[in-house]
């Protein structure tokens, strides 16, 4: 088995979807889709080693403020995507930044998280871009190139993103929990030091309980996504055919373009 975490010096929390295996007894393809955190930072080396695993598109899921304050590094070869998942100056918001800013001012931050889960599903604005994120990965078709896809934390929007995919390719939901926890093991580093900084600038403990609830995956927060999808649409299927708009044929070719008999 081939590994799915992209060792980088610059950017934390990049991880191959592939390997995975669906009910079918499929597996998802390597080098095809790629999750991750911000890539603000990557060295020339990273970029090169990116360029060479085949990344020829990167997707941004995050807000143009986040974006401007951190510019993607370059990828040669690569097309860059600014998709955001949330409509800007939207009361709900994924940004690490502005979820702290909502947890100073006394909002609950577990709750805050919650909300933002439902959001991907409810919100028309975040479908959207999930639907022309599946669009993208449709057009994906030459096996030696991939794209990747990131927000900052590579955790809540790409969080959604990767199980999003992994559901359409019917992997069963203890795997597609896996592979969103795992982020956890991912962000440790950077988890700490945002604990540290808070501590050292004087912050209280409900604060400190607020940044660990923010940063990390909770298995609560995945949860309230499949539970608004099958408040609204019944199931993954209807979510993904009404919800997204997506035929039974553009299901049919992502499963053809993404996985592999062993």
């Amino acid at each position: 088995m081939a590994e799915r975490i992209i060792p980088l010096t610059g950017a934390a929390n990049v991880r191959d979807l592939g390997g995975y295996q669906n009910k079918a007894g499929q597996f998802v393809r390597f080098k095809k889709v790629v999750r991750g955190a911000a890539i603000s930072d990557l060295t020339a080396e990273d970029a090169s080693h990116l360029e060479a695993y085949g990344i020829v598109k990167v997707v941004d899921f995050r807000s143009s403020k986040e974006q401007e304050k951190a510019p993607d590094a370059l990828i040669p070869q690569a097309e860059n995507i600014f998709l955001p998942i949330f409509q800007e100056n939207q009361e709900v918001s994924a940004a690490p930044k502005t979820l702290m800013e909502q947890v100073e001012a006394g909002l609950d931050a577990a709750q805050q998280m919650r909300e933002v889960y439902r959001q991907f599903v409810q919100a028309a604005y975040s479908r959207q871009a999930y639907r022309q994120f599946v669009d993208i990965l449709l057009e994906n078709e030459q096996p030696d190139q991939g794209v990747l896809f990131h927000c900052t934390a590579g955790k809540d929007r790409t969080g959604f993103g990767a199980a999003l995919i992994l559901a359409m390719l019917d992997v069963d939901q203890e795997t597609i929990l896996q592979n969103y926890l795992e982020t956890n093991q991912q962000m440790v580093t950077k988890r700490a030091e945002m604990l540290q900084q808070a501590q050292q600038a004087g912050a209280s403990e409900a604060m400190l309980k607020g940044i660990q609830e923010v940063m990390q995956a909770d298995q609560s927060y995945l949860a309230e996504s499949f539970a608004t999808i099958g408040k609204e649409y019944g199931d993954v299927s209807g979510y993904l055919q009404k919800g997204l708009g997506l035929s039974k044929r553009d299901l049919t070719d992502f499963r053809k373009l993404y996985t592999v008999v062993d």
